[in-house]
């Protein structure tokens, strides 16, 4: 089927986890149809099922948990924070806005812009026009 690629744009909260677990809680729900398997009831069991392992769901339910490491070092199912210096790198400002984040993002070249492989994802801050936090934004690309 290839890798596919998703964005979201959710509230701004401190917890990047929360917001993660949220997000997936909404797109199991909105998607719930695509997963039809008795006992596949909620997002944590879909991941405990084995089902994503060979199928992949495309979205961010194939990613789980938040993590905070070095570039390139996230494995399949951590969404790495972006964070300081490389926030600016990619984005072209320390408090990019969503236009900013979804412009970078849809452009982005596999070879240089994060996360770089499959099966993960990328959160960052988005700024609202008085540069305070307004949004989170994850991102990854999944599938086999």
């Amino acid at each position: 089927m290839g890798a596919s690629e998703w964005l979201y744009f959710v509230p701004f909260q401190q917890s990047e986890q929360v917001a993660l677990d949220r997000l997936r809680a909404e797109v199991f729900a909105r998607d719930a149809d695509y997963y039809r398997e008795e006992g596949i009831e909620s997002p944590a069991a879909l991941m405990e099922g084995g089902w994503l392992e060979e199928e992949g769901a495309h979205s961010v339910l194939d990613v789980d948990r938040v993590v905070r490491c070095e570039p390139d070092t996230e494995e399949a199912g951590d969404v790495r924070v972006v964070e300081g210096p490389e926030v600016a790198e990619l984005f072209g400002t320390a408090t990019p806005s969503r236009q900013t984040v979804q412009q970078a993002v849809d452009s982005r070249r596999p070879e240089w812009f994060p996360p770089f492989g499959r099966g993960s994802g990328c959160c960052t801050i988005v700024y609202g026009g008085d540069n305070r936090p307004e949004a989170l934004c994850f991102w990854g690309a999944t599938g086999d």
